[in-house]
C-alpha cells in the first residue's frame, strides 16, 4: 500500500529549492510586464532565503501567480483579500489563456526570466511535461501539509514517482443535470446512482416532440468507459500493458448512446450536432433538453437568470455507470487546478504560505464562477451560499450537494493528448453508423496500442 506522501514546510525547503534552480543560469530576473513583479523569480540562486514575515528588508516580498481564469471571476478578489491580509507578502495575478497559445506563453516564461512564482496546471499532461523540464517544485520538501488527508485519495492522480510536484485546489466531477420540473411530471425521482440502462430509459420518457432527453458534447462520450477501466490501472492498460479498451464496457457504451440516437431519438444524433453546434447549456435553460450531461461550468448559464430566466428547478445527478451494479467504477473529473511553485523563485516559503491559504479557504471567491473546493477543511456552506446566490430558490441544493460535495470516488484520466485526439475520429465513425459498436471498441483499442507502443520506442 502506497505510504502518502505528507508535505511540510522545513529547514531543507530552500536548499532543495536551490539545487532544482537550472545549473549555469546567472543574473537577476529582469522580466518587464508592467506590474513591477520582476521581485518574485530570479534566473539565478538567491544567496539567503527570505522567511515569510522577515524584516530584512523594508519591501514586501512580491510574488506572481499565473492563472487561466479571467482576473474578474475571482482572481483578483483572492489576490486582494491576500494582500490585505499579508501586507509583508505581496500577490499579483497574471492571466494566461487555458488553450494551446497560452500554455505556450506560460511554458515559454517558466523557461526564461519572466517572473512565474506559482502558475496553475489545468492538464496532466502538460502538468508532466512541465515537471520533467525541471519547471515544478517538489514539494516533498514541505511536511506540514498533507494533501491526500486535505484533499482525498484523488489527489494521488497528479503524483509523479509518488511526488507531489503541485496541490489540486478543486474538484469537478461530471454529472447530469436535470430539469426536476420534467422528472416531477413524468413521477420520476431524481437518480442517486444509475447506469447506461437507466440513463436511456429516463431520456426516452422524458422527450417530446419539442425536448430531446438528453443533450451531451463530445467529451462525455468516453466517461462511463473510462470510468469502468481506471481500477485496472491509471494509463487504462490491462496488466500485460496493452490497451484496455476493447472490453465489454466499451462496447455497452457505443450500443446504448448509438440506440438512443437512432432507435429511440432521444438523444440528438452526433452528425446533427457537429453541424448546428448547438449551445447545449442554453438548451437546458430552456426547456429544449430535458437533461444535460455537464459539470459545474454550467453555473455560469443557469445562475444567469436575468439572461436565461427559467422557472422549472434544476437538480443533480451523479454520472452514470456503464452498469448500476458496477462496485469498482470511477468518476470523472477528479481534483484540479493544481498550483505549483517554480524551482526559481526567490521565495519558496512565501508560495507555499499562499498556497495552503489558497487550498483551505482563500479561494472562497473562485466558487461563484462554480469551482468547488476540494479541501475538506474549505467552509463549504460558504462555498454553496456563493455559489447559487440569488438563484438559490431554483435548485434542488439537497441534490446539487450531494453529488457535488459528496464523496464519490474521483478520477482523472492520464490517456495522453494524442489518443484522445485520434480516439475522437473512432467515436465520429461510430455515431455516424459507419462502425459498430464491436469495431469501434477494436478501434479504439487499436488507436491506444499504436501510441503505447510509439511512446516505448
Amino acid at each position: 500500500m502506497r505510504k502518502r506522501k505528507r508535505l511540510v514546510v522545513g529547514g531543507l525547503a530552500w536548499i532543495v529549492a536551490v539545487s532544482l534552480m537550472l545549473a549555469g543560469c546567472s543574473g537577476n530576473s529582469n522580466g518587464n510586464n508592467g506590474n513591477g513583479g520582476t521581485e518574485g523569480t530570479s534566473s539565478s540562486p538567491p544567496s539567503t532565503s527570505v522567511e515569510p514575515g522577515a524584516t530584512a528588508s523594508a519591501d514586501p516580498i512580491k510574488l506572481t501567480l499565473w492563472g487561466g481564469v479571467p482576473a474578474e471571476s475571482g482572481p483578483q478578489e483572492v489576490v486582494d483579500n491576500w494582500n490585505e491580509e499579508n501586507p509583508d507578502i505581496q500577490l499579483e495575478y497574471v492571466r494566461f489563456v487555458n488553450d494551446d497559445a497560452g500554455n505556450l506563453k506560460l511554458d515559454t516564461a517558466l523557461m526564461s526570466s519572466q517572473p512565474v512564482d506559482m502558475y496553475l496546471n489545468y492538464d496532466y499532461s502538460l502538468y508532466e511535461k512541465r515537471i520533467k523540464a525541471g519547471n515544478a517544485l517538489d514539494l516533498s520538501t514541505f511536511t506540514d501539509y498533507s494533501v491526500e488527508d486535505k484533499m482525498g485519495e484523488g489527489a494521488a492522480f497528479w503524483t509523479v514517482d509518488d511526488k507531489y510536484y503541485g496541490v489540486p485546489t478543486t474538484k469537478g466531477p461530471s454529472f447530469v443535470w436535470l430539469n426536476k420540473d420534467m422528472l416531477d411530471a413524468k413521477g420520476l425521482e431524481v437518480p442517486t446512482e444509475w447506469g447506461l440502462d437507466e440513463l436511456r430509459d429516463y431520456a426516452a420518457k422524458l422527450k417530446d416532440d419539442n425536448v430531446w432527453g438528453l443533450a451531451q458534447s463530445d467529451y462525455y462520450f468516453n466517461v462511463p468507459i473510462n470510468g469502468s477501466m481506471r481500477k485496472q490501472s491509471l494509463q487504462l492498460t490491462n496488466s500485460d500493458g496493452t490497451s484496455a479498451f476493447d472490453n465489454p464496457f466499451t462496447v455497452k457504451t457505443l450500443q446504448v448512446y448509438s440506440d438512443m440516437m437512432f432507435t429511440d431519438k432521444s438523444l440528438m444524433p452526433h452528425t446533427e450536432q457537429i453541424t448546428s453546434k448547438p449551445a447545449l447549456d442554453q438548451m437546458f435553460v430552456k426547456g429544449e433538453t430535458a437533461m444535460l450531461f455537464s459539470t459545474n461550468q454550467v453555473f455560469r448559464t443557469t445562475n444567469n437568470l436575468a439572461e436565461f430566466p427559467r422557472t422549472f428547478k434544476v437538480a443533480a445527478a451523479p454520472a452514470p455507470k456503464v452498469e448500476k451494479d458496477q462496485t469498482d467504477y470511477i468518476y470523472a473529473g477528479g481534483l484540479g487546478d493544481v498550483i505549483s511553485i517554480n524551482p526559481r523563485t526567490k521565495h519558496p516559503e512565501a508560495a507555499w504560505k499562499f498556497i495552503q491559504w489558497y487550498a483551505d479557504g482563500g479561494m472562497l471567491p473562485m466558487a461563484a464562477g462554480g469551482r468547488v473546493p476540494a479541501s475538506k477543511d474549505f467552509p463549504i456552506d460558504e462555498a454553496v451560499a456563493l455559489m447559487f446566490k440569488g438563484a438559490e430558490d431554483t435548485y434542488d441544493l439537497e441534490s446539487i450537494k450531494r453529488v457535488i460535495f459528496g464523496s464519490l470516488p474521483l478520477g482523472l484520466s492520464r490517456l495522453d493528448r494524442k489518443t484522445g485526439t485520434e480516439q475522437q475520429a473512432v467515436y465520429d465513425n461510430v455515431f455516424s453508423g459507419k462502425l459498430t459498436p464491436e469495431e469501434g471498441a477494436k478501434e479504439l483499442a487499436r488507436v491506444h496500442n499504436k501510441n503505447l507502443q510509439q511512446s516505448s520506442q
